[in-house]
């Protein structure tokens, strides 16, 4: 099986019936154009339709500022006041899933040339993971901070999370933050035989008008529904198998969940990052709906 772009997008053409096949699908043709602009829209709506194994991702985030002023180097101003800590978000994040308590301030997953905040005050385990700890949510929110300009170099167009309208940031209250997320995953050779699948009946689906409206338009529609159909049942699926073998977090409102302690109270940090009760912020994202042509959703 070829796993370029190209043979995914020749692929939702068979899905259509459509009678050519391309050799890339950057060639200028109408069909590839209208497979470009469908592609990657397509691509980010199904990785965030499910919790994918495959694309799970566990990685330090950049700290970008500490309200509490006690990190030399980076800002003091935090756009969310319930929280401590400013965190850039992931360039090649689609979905944020949780970010775990880092109970024992383990500094040593710090990406290289980031600012370190500092080990104090100096306490005993401090670096030490406790093996089969299990992982803890904490509290974060996903925001927007107009405060810290991007990096110079950066194509604000191209690049996930930043703009000239600000920076997309994670806010929380967790010392050196790990966020486990869903990443951007644009090469189909990691994706499994089920992503693929619902992939490309996906991109299927939102060519077969533009393509077919030439034509036969009643012929696209058709086919675009029965498309839709198959993603409906490769989606739910994955759902189900994704949910059976991973841990994750639930979107589902518990009360001892909304209750529980998230680390302190105000006025009383706790070694494991701090925090208070209540608050802004989540524990965890589910997966999103998934929009389908013709307005509906699942």
């Amino acid at each position: 099986m070829v796993n370029l772009p190209s043979d995914i997008g020749n692929q939702a053409l068979d899905a259509i019936m459509w009678p050519i096949t391309l050799g890339d699908i950057e060639d200028g043709s109408d069909e590839g154009r209208i497979i470009v602009r469908a592609y990657r829209n397509c691509l980010m709506q199904l990785l965030r339709a499910a919790h994918w194994n495959f694309a799970r991702k566990t990685a330090p985030l950049t700290l970008l500022a500490d309200a509490s002023g006690n990190t030399a180097g980076v800002g003091t101003v935090v756009p969310n006041p319930w929280f401590i800590y400013e965190y850039a978000y992931p360039e090649d994040c689609a979905k944020v899933r949780f970010l775990p308590w880092n109970l024992a301030n383990q500094a040593s997953l710090v990406p290289a040339g980031n600012i370190q905040i500092p080990q104090t005050p100096l306490l005993t385990g401090i670096g030490q993971v406790a093996l089969g700890q299990r992982i803890r949510p904490a509290k974060f929110s996903v925001e927007t901070d107009f405060n810290y300009p991007v990096p110079g170099g950066s194509i604000s167009w191209e690049v996930q999370g930043i703009s000239p309208q600000g920076r997309t940031v994670i806010c929380t209250n967790v010392r050196f933050a790990t966020c486990v997320y869903t990443a951007i995953m644009l090469y189909p050779s990691v994706w499994d035989p089920l992503f693929r699948a619902a992939f490309v009946a996906y991109l299927a689906s939102e060519i077969a008008g533009p393509i077919w409206t030439r034509k036969d338009t009643k012929l696209g529609m058709r086919i675009r529904d029965e498309q839709l159909l198959i993603v409906k049942q490769k989606v739910q699926e994955a759902r189900l198998v994704d949910g059976n073998e991973g841990v994750f977090s639930s979107d589902i409102a518990v009360d001892w969940m909304q209750t529980r302690r998230s680390g302190g109270s105000a006025g009383r940090w706790s070694v494991g990052g701090g925090g208070w009760d209540g608050g802004d912020g989540v524990y965890g994202y589910g997966w999103d709906q998934m929009p389908l042509a013709g307005g509906s959703a699942f």
